[in-house]
C-alpha cells in the first residue's frame, strides 16, 4: 500500500465518501428495519451491516427514528431530485411509480404499517416526510386551477399496484411498467394529453 492509495489517505473523508458511507448505513438501515422491525433493529446491528461506528449513526443521525426518517428522505430525495431537474409531472409521476414501488420503499411503508401503533411518532415522522412531502411536490408541478388534485393523484400513483407490492403479491414494476402506469394515471385525471 502506497501513501497515495485511497486505503492508505488520512485525514477528513472527502464528500463522495462521506456519501457512500451515508448510503451504505441508509442500506444497512433499511435491511436491519425489514428484518427484524423497528423495535428489535439496534443501532449495534445496523452499524456493524454498514461497517461503521454505532458513534458514527450518533453523529450523522442523532438515533434510530432519525436514521428511519433519513432512509425514507433518501428515497423521497431522488423523486424531488427528478422533478425538480426535469420540471415535468410526467417525469415526477414516472420517478415516484419506480421508487415508491422498489423493494426499499414497500419494505419501509410495510414497516411503519406494522409498528404504527406503537411507535405513532414514527409513523408521523413517515407521513412528513414521505407521503405529505410527495403530494407537495406534486401540488407544485401542478397548474395552480388543478392543485387540488395532487391528493388524488398521487394515490392514484400507487393504487392497486402498490398494495399488492405491500402484499408480497407482485415483484416492483420495472421503468416501462412504471411510466405505463403513471402516464395512464395522468391521463385519467386530464393532466397530459
Amino acid at each position: 500500500m502506497t501513501a497515495t492509495s485511497p486505503a492508505g489517505r488520512r485525514g477528513r473523508p472527502t464528500e463522495a465518501d462521506r456519501a457512500r458511507r451515508r448510503d451504505r448505513l441508509l442500506d444497512a438501515a433499511v435491511t436491519c428495519f425489514a428484518e427484524t422491525g423497528f423495535e428489535a433493529t439496534t443501532l449495534d446491528a445496523v452499524a456493524a451491516r454498514a461497517g461503521v461506528t454505532k458513534r458514527t449513526i450518533y453523529v450523522d443521525h442523532g438515533d434510530k427514528a432519525a436514521l428511519f426518517a433519513a432512509a425514507v428522505d433518501r428515497l423521497h430525495a431522488g423523486i424531488r431530485g427528478v422533478a425538480s431537474a426535469e420540471g415535468s409531472l410526467e417525469s415526477a409521476a414516472i420517478e415516484l411509480v419506480h421508487v415508491l414501488h422498489s423493494d426499499e420503499a414497500v419494505a419501509l411503508h410495510r414497516l411503519v404499517l406494522m409498528e404504527a401503533w406503537r411507535f405513532p411518532a414514527l409513523a408521523a415522522a413517515f407521513y412528513e416526510t414521505g407521503p405529505r412531502a410527495s403530494v407537495a411536490m406534486l401540488a407544485a408541478l401542478l397548474p395552480s386551477g388543478d392543485r387540488h388534485l395532487a391528493e388524488p393523484l398521487h394515490a392514484l400513483l400507487l393504487g392497486e399496484p402498490h398494495r399488492r407490492r405491500l402484499l408480497r403479491l407482485a415483484p416492483a414494476p420495472d421503468r416501462a411498467e412504471a411510466r405505463r402506469h403513471a402516464v395512464s394515471t395522468l391521463r385519467l385525471l386530464a393532466l397530459i394529453p
